[in-house]
């Protein structure tokens, strides 16, 4: 599959739903997914959009991302190729072309589960490996989201590679917008490489 030819739009909530429903209810398990009500919300509020890359009219792939206004930085959020679509590097190719598509951002964040912490240990180094493939990088902060544990990664917008204290900042303000000053600091919580606790 050829990633010139594929088209990229935002979905409609209808989509997403639809996605929702019969896809990512497929590609994550039930411990790993938002309620279809928060992440609908959330696209209606503004602090969240999803692009769908299409084959003609058929998908191929969707990137859930959350940006709210004010934000300097996009997170990726859910991303996955559908199954007819894998194994032929179309996920790189879709991620190494993301960049283009979230105007204005100076990066894109990336959380990805601590290998050391996941349930599936083999699947979390394998995504690992694909984000670093990628041409993302691990700022060796860790991230404590609820009662689950990742790596932060930064996928660069540009010629410049955010470092880590900004890369991690970008992701607080993501947080403290979203979620709000009380919650996001009830729930998450950051790291730095030596373990001690991140003040913000």
């Amino acid at each position: 599959m050829n990633p010139v030819t594929l088209t990229w739009r935002l979905l409609t909530a209808d989509e997403l739903t639809r996605v929702y429903l019969h896809e990512m209810c497929r590609d994550f398990p039930q411990s790993e997914r938002k309620p279809l009500s928060m992440i609908l919300t959330s696209e209606a509020a503004g602090t969240a959009h999803t692009w769908g890359v299409f084959d003609g009219e058929a998908l191929a792939a969707y990137l859930l991302m959350v940006r709210p206004v004010g934000c300097a930085m996009s997170q990726l959020d859910y991303f996955a190729v559908l199954p007819q679509y894998r194994a032929a590097g179309l996920g790189a190719a879709l991620l190494a072309e993301l960049p283009s598509h979230e105007n204005g951002a100076s990066a894109i964040l990336i959380e990805a589960e601590c290998p050391e912490k996941a349930e599936d240990e083999a699947m979390a180094v394998r995504r690992l490996g694909f984000y670093a493939r990628c041409g993302a990088q691990d700022v060796g902060w860790t991230e404590h989201l609820f009662d689950a544990w990742f790596r932060v990664l930064v996928l660069p917008c540009g010629s410049r590679t955010p470092d880590a204290e900004t890369t991690v900042q970008g992701l607080v303000d993501c947080y403290r917008r979203t979620m709000g000053e009380p919650q996001w600091r009830k729930y998450v919580t950051f790291y730095r490489p030596d373990g001690s606790t991140a003040q913000f």
